[in-house]
């Protein structure tokens, strides 16, 4: 039997993908897999990218060595409190939420001394939600956010950094508070555009009509409120402060295109200039995510020699 174990809590495509790619590795793992259902733990467990399904949460992760939150932010809270007191001296637990700063402020709070958490966030598209649409291949070339707690043991933020580098990820260490905001911006705020859209036609006597012709752009605007309502509630008054600012500086830009609109010549030149920047701005970055070319050097880690690395880190904390 393997000596590292890794619990993965949460076997939708994100838990599974880490599976599934862990399971492409030479490391010497025993990868076991926990969800608050159990048979898609074990469906995940068919497709390869597990060992063994667990549905005691607290047998699944009082021998693992790392334990993977692959679950919402709603759900991280909870899980600690009941896990906390079960993990063994040294263990290293991790996450893969949106939110960093209160999931590591419920780390902080709820996990003893003897434990350290390195807090993640993949920066990954899947096509779809689900262990059914999990690749080997989804973190591939991409970036991988590392927001290790105060406390965290240098090794263990190390583990993380080879963890990273086995699913084929890029380890990307950024401040907690800082990667929240920019998250606000690029992923709560979306969100709150969707649900103004779909209101506001929503709220409207025409829409029995107007959804009728409703097509591809409309489908891919309001996909930001995709999911859980409470997830995303949860997400955005965690971020408070910073959507709000946001939320300020769009509905100026709003105002702004509106003036263009309302003025705009026969040319609508201005109008013209305006759309223009937006479609090479949204161009240069989606070139540049397809191709993997949005990281900057200076805050990435060089990478590691991974063979072996995890067991020999094996008890580095006791």
């Amino acid at each position: 039997m393997a000596d590292f174990t890794i619990t993965v809590v949460g076997t939708g495509v994100i838990g599974t993908s880490l599976g599934l790619a862990l399971k492409q590795t030479e490391e010497p793992l025993r990868l076991v897999a926990h969800d608050k259902d159990l048979a898609i733990a074990k469906n995940a467990v068919k497709s390869g990218a597990f060992d063994k399904a667990e549905w005691n949460l607290i047998n699944a992760c009082e021998q693992a060595s790392l334990i993977v939150l692959a679950i919402p932010l709603n759900g991280i809270r909870p899980t600690l409190e009941a896990i906390g007191p079960y993990l063994q001296k040294g263990a290293v637990v991790t996450d893969v939420c949106r939110s960093k700063t209160p999931v590591l402020a419920a780390a902080q709070t709820l996990l003893p001394e003897h434990v350290h958490f390195v807090g993640g966030d993949p920066i990954v598209y899947p096509l779809n939600p689900g262990h059914e649409n999990a690749t080997p291949d989804l973190f591939r070339q991409c970036l991988y956010c590392l927001t290790p707690a105060v406390s965290a043991h240098e090794e263990a933020v190390q583990l993380l950094v080879n963890f990273v580098n086995l699913v084929g990820g890029t380890p990307f260490f950024l401040d907690a508070e800082e990667h929240d905001g920019l998250v606000a911006a690029t992923e709560y705020l979306p969100a709150m555009l969707s649900a103004a859209l779909v209101q506001t036609l929503a709220n409207q006597a025409s829409w029995r009509e107007t959804r009728k012709l409703a097509g591809r752009l409309f489908e891919q605007v309001s996909a930001g409120v995709e999911g859980n309502p409470d997830g995303l509630k949860d997400g955005v008054l965690s971020h408070r402060a910073t959507i709000l600012a946001w939320l300020d500086q769009y509905l100026t830009q709003l105002g702004e295109l509106r003036s263009l609109i309302a003025e705009a010549d026969e040319t609508g030149e201005a109008l013209a200039q305006a759309f223009d920047q937006a479609v090479v701005e949204r161009h240069n970055w989606l070139t540049d995510a397809r191709h993997h070319r949005l990281a900057d050097n200076e805050a990435l880690t060089a990478p590691v020699e991974t063979t072996g690395f995890l067991r020999r880190l094996i008890g580095f904390g006791r």
